[in-house]
């Protein structure tokens, strides 16, 4: 029975899961990265968010999405980086194509291509038995922005990010990342929504390091080839270092 749940899931992974290339999809247009920060409450940017061709957002953020948020971060979903794992610990949150398809989310990204982003998106096919369209982004993405992380494991926060600022966007807009100087929104990740609690859980990971992280996007915001990249206030002061 095992072998033919591995069978079938290969199977499923070889004729649904596709390459994403950030450099194609990003190429010209509007784009709004929208994270999982408490500074995403900070502004009333939601129509400004909703106006953008593109509305990259994160992990689980279809499932703890209300109407009475909109006015701060829009209701708009076109692309969801995910990190293909479901459990509540990694803090990816179910895949679950029905609410997807209502929020109009049209493409699935894993940011990681290793061997172990590979095996996520297997077991992902073996609990799912599903032939819905998925993608991995592209190697040469990837690893861009692993080679500052010193062996660390990119967030897929920060992939989403570095995956944008490599194309040539007509515009970025980044709400709602911190990297982890300030808290969670409320209602987000509950269990970490206190920085102690946060600290420990990535300490206890291993897999992250978001000082890192920072440095890393310094580069990449002074590098991009987009036309105009905005940043939300909060995030502005943590490149400044006046958070944290």
């Amino acid at each position: 029975m095992r072998l033919k749940k591995d069978i079938k899931a290969f199977s499923l992974m070889a004729t649904s899961l596709k390459t994403f290339k950030p450099e194609e999809e990003f190429k010209g247009k509007r784009v709004a990265v929208v994270g999982a920060a408490d500074s995403v409450f900070k502004e009333r940017k939601g129509d400004f968010i909703d106006d953008h061709d593109v509305v990259v957002r994160i992990n689980k953020s279809p499932h703890t999405w209300t109407a009475e948020q909109s006015p701060f971060i829009g209701s708009k979903f076109t692309i969801l980086f995910h990190s293909f794992f479901e459990n509540e610990n990694s803090g990816g949150g179910k895949i679950d194509w029905e609410i997807f398809r209502e929020k109009g989310i049209l493409k699935v990204i894993n940011p990681n291509p290793t061997s172990a982003g590979l095996l996520a998106h297997f077991n992902y096919y073996k609990r799912h038995n599903s032939a819905e369209k998925t993608y991995l982004l592209k190697r040469k993405n990837y690893n861009f922005f692993k080679k500052n992380l010193k062996g660390f494991t990119p967030t897929v926060g920060y992939a989403a990010l570095s995956s944008v600022l490599q194309a040539e966007c007509k515009e970025v807009y980044i709400t709602g990342f911190t990297f982890f100087k300030t808290p969670y929104a409320s209602g987000y990740r509950p269990k970490l929504e206190k920085m102690d609690a946060n600290r420990e859980h990535i300490k206890n990971q291993g897999l992250h390091n978001p000082d890192l992280e920072l440095e890393s996007f310094r580069h990449d915001f002074a590098q991009t080839r987009c036309e105009n990249v905005l940043l939300d206030k909060e995030l502005v002061k943590v490149m400044e270092g006046e958070t944290g």
